[in-house]
């Protein structure tokens, strides 16, 4: 086992892999404990497009020890608020409850991320469940157009798929799939365990201790498995059918990675050009022509490589002067450079927003 410090943080690796890192707040009364596994839509492939969404559906439903009724129950006693979410690189069960149940809620989260029982008729339900929250998301073109953009740029790599699958890939996925990916990608070895609240590092440490093996061998390696960095592709324009009266678009390309230093850099240019109301984009497009209620730009950064996006929904007359000011803001960085003025409110900006 290590242990390090730094500011108010605490993270130690035990024996088996799992890290652990918390943030003592003796002045709350209540502690948010969050479990995440490395494991995403990028662990997948087209044959079982959305299958770690399915599963932290399914974990929720019932274990070898408790029903998904019981589950629930057990969480409501505590008081707590509890759910979980997928993104493409990770997966996470969580809960928010009063300190004085930290012991109850570490077992019944173990419970439910080790022991999961993948009932037939339980697969069968929250694949109904899921189908209908892809169709809920058909039906915003924000999130279509988002899901195109990542087609475009990550062409048929894992990154490109949509993290819930599609109605199609979700249909076909079956138990024997769900068990043979839950068992190779939610390796123990994975599990980053983080609390923030009233709870003591070492106490928090003692009681995972209390509900796992800590002597087994950690498997996790330093990449995921089963995936490759996205190669190059070429510049794409692709422009998909929707119902909608505005035009959702995506403008961008490839980023850099969250190891990469150019991540500071990058985050300061897509504030200044689209992350403010005081942004170039914001105030040329939004304020001084009025093209669009909403204009901004986003950079994400995985594991191996990263997106950068601006994204804009304009009446279709507005597209091309919408493009054509968009590209000028990018010539002009590139032309000019930036103004210290715009660097310094960007830094602040970014402050805020992680403070």
């Amino acid at each position: 086992m290590s242990s390090i410090k730094f500011d108010q943080y605490e993270i130690t690796e035990l024996e088996n892999g799992i890290r652990v890192i918390s943030e003592y707040i003796p002045h709350f009364r209540s502690i948010s404990l969050g479990f995440w596994i490395r494991a995403g839509s990028r662990n997948e492939n087209q044959d079982i497009s959305g299958v770690t969404h399915l599963v932290e559906h399914l974990i929720f439903k019932g274990t070898n020890t408790r029903n998904g009724k019981q589950i629930a129950i057990d969480f409501d006693s505590m008081g707590a608020e509890f759910n979980g979410f997928t993104d493409k690189e990770n997966c996470c069960i969580y809960a928010d409850f009063i300190d004085t149940y930290l012991d109850k809620c570490i077992e019944l989260l173990f419970d439910i991320i080790l022991n999961p029982s993948f009932q037939e008729e339980h697969i069968r339900t929250e694949k109904k469940v899921v189908i209908e929250e892809i169709k809920m998301l058909e039906e915003s073109p924000s999130e279509n157009v988002v899901n195109h953009f990542y087609r475009s740029v990550f062409n048929r790599h894992p990154l490109s798929m949509p993290v819930m699958g599609s109605r199609n890939s979700v249909k076909k996925i079956k138990r024997s799939a769900i068990l043979e990916y839950f068992r190779n990608e939610f390796d123990i070895g994975s599990l980053v365990v983080s609390a923030a609240g009233n709870v003591k590092h070492e106490d928090l440490v003692e009681k995972i201790r209390k509900n796992v093996d800590v002597s087994k061998s950690k498997k996790r390696s330093e990449a995921n498995s089963n995936v490759n960095e996205p190669a190059r592709g070429k510049q794409i324009r692709k422009i998909p059918s929707s119902k909608t009266s505005l035009v959702h678009m995506c403008f961008g390309g490839r980023g850099c990675s969250r190891t990469s230093m150019d991540k500071y850099p990058i985050s300061m240019i897509t504030n200044f050009m689209g992350g403010s109301m005081s942004s170039r984009l914001f105030q040329k497009v939004r304020e001084e022509e009025g093209l669009a209620y909403t204009i901004f730009s986003n950079n994400v950064q995985y594991m191996d490589t990263g997106i950068i996006v601006i994204y804009a929904a304009v009446s279709p007359r507005n597209v091309d002067r919408v493009l054509e000011i968009t590209r000028d803001e990018i010539k002009n960085v590139i032309k000019y450079g930036v103004k210290e003025m715009e660097i310094s409110r960007a830094k602040e900006n970014l402050k805020g927003s992680i403070v």
